[in-house]
């Protein structure tokens, strides 16, 4: 069975708590409108010490974003929705009509479990970009040997590299440390990492910085899997994630115990990774008319003695046109860590740790086909056609001409 492994390995550091301003939604809305017009570094700095206490519908973002495409105030607008991906969205979004009946529930989860089943037979074999913004609050240069945390999709076990770093007391808060573009190939149901030639292998080679894989199928499978065996329950009827659609979207939230998890954290121990399958609880977003996943959250709840560490991943779906046809696929995800470190003055006198945060914000985008193509050359000086099926035949795999059609959903 496809575990979603998550391989958390903690860094040595020191800084200050930063304490933010709660503010709604709306309130954030109201003050945009006022800073219209103004430069850049006025709008992030106006924003930087703001935390929101409600959850940024995609459509919503991306109108923040388009209005305000200044480098430094789009990591402002994103940091401030990403520390909120996990919680309940303002009441605006919430569509004030009655839960269904119990039956109609059940039915529910049943086209999801199904939709899940047969999703990945349904999507092509096509390329796509993801877009990394990797945000953390650390100093500059960690203390001492640091070892960033892994997130992956991959059967058994993931890892990570250690590298020294050196000694510093500089303290940034979170902000956006690093960006990445990479290429990622879906072919015959499985996801294609790096330079892997067989369908469905992960890369082995270590890995540094908080990264995620599975998205477009082992996070549903898992996830969903264990909720049918577990617990789940009507929460509310709310607006697409994204634009388009007819009906509501309808929000179960679950809870899955120990004992039914195949979610699994991987935690560093003496040179070795102690497997852990802790509970775990969420939001799943369903289409009601066909099934379809919109949007997944998973947020863990580790055992003691690790119960100080929180993670937390979301991906959200939307359609996107791949070649002449719609398909539910990953517009965007989040990843979320967050951790006790000791600095090294209070590691002597035994006292009271920080924290340190990291998340990693990922857009999918620029979907397009992959085609086979092959040219047939037979004779000498390679002239001349052999007919199909000769061995002279050689065949080529290239990408499609993109469409120029990108996903739904948050841009980077």
């Amino acid at each position: 069975m496809r575990k979603w492994a998550v391989l958390l390995l903690l860094a040595v550091s020191a800084w200050p708590a930063m304490a933010a301003k709660g503010v709604t939604v709306g309130q954030v809305e109201d003050l945009l409108d006022k800073l219209h017009g103004k430069s850049d570094g006025k709008v992030a700095e106006e924003l930087s010490d703001l935390e929101l206490t409600e959850r940024v519908s995609p459509v919503r973002l991306a109108h923040w974003e388009k209005n305000f495409p200044g480098s430094r105030s789009h990591e402002a607008l994103i940091k401030l929705a990403d520390l909120a991906a996990f919680l309940n969205p303002p009441a605006e979004d919430v569509v004030p009509i009655p839960g269904p009946d119990n039956a109609t529930q059940e039915r529910m989860l049943a086209m999801a479990a199904q939709y899940v089943k047969t999703t990945i037979t349904r999507l092509p074999n096509f390329i796509a970009t993801r877009e990394t913004t990797h945000f953390e609050d650390a100093p500059s240069m960690q203390m001492g040997v640091g070892v960033a945390p892994v997130m992956s999709g991959r059967i058994g076990r993931s890892t990570a590299t250690l590298g020294p770093s050196m000694n510093s007391t500089e303290y940034k808060s979170l902000h956006s440390s690093s960006t990445s573009s990479t290429t990622v190939t879906y072919r015959d149901g499985y996801e294609v990492h790096g330079t892997d030639t067989e369908p469905g292998k992960y890369p082995n080679k270590p890995a540094t910085g908080l990264t995620t894989m599975g998205e477009f199928g082992p996070i549903l499978s898992v996830v969903v899997g264990d909720v049918l065996r577990s617990e789940a329950t009507w929460q509310r009827w709310e607006q697409r994630p994204s634009e388009g659609g007819s009906e509501p979207a309808a929000v179960f939230r679950y809870t899955v115990p120990a004992e039914q998890s195949n979610y699994m954290v991987g935690i560093p121990s003496g040179g070795t990774v102690k497997d852990v399958y802790p509970s775990y609880h969420g939001e799943i977003a369903i289409d009601p008319a066909t099934g379809a996943i919109l949007r997944i959250s998973v947020v863990s709840e580790l055992p003691p003695p690790w119960q100080a560490i929180q993670t937390a991943v979301l991906v959200e779906y939307a359609p996107v046109m791949i070649g002449e046809q719609n398909y539910i696929c990953p517009v965007r995800g989040i990843a979320f860590y967050k951790a006790p470190v000791a600095n090294a003055a209070a590691a002597q006198q035994r006292s009271a740790v920080d924290m340190q945060t990291q998340i990693n914000d990922v857009a999918f985008t620029q979907y397009h086909l992959f085609r086979s193509k092959a040219r047939i050359v037979t004779g000498e000086g390679g002239q001349g056609d052999a007919p199909a099926g000769s061995p002279a035949a050689t065949p080529a795999l290239a990408p499609a001409a993109p469409t120029g059609a990108t996903p739904e959903g948050h841009q980077p």
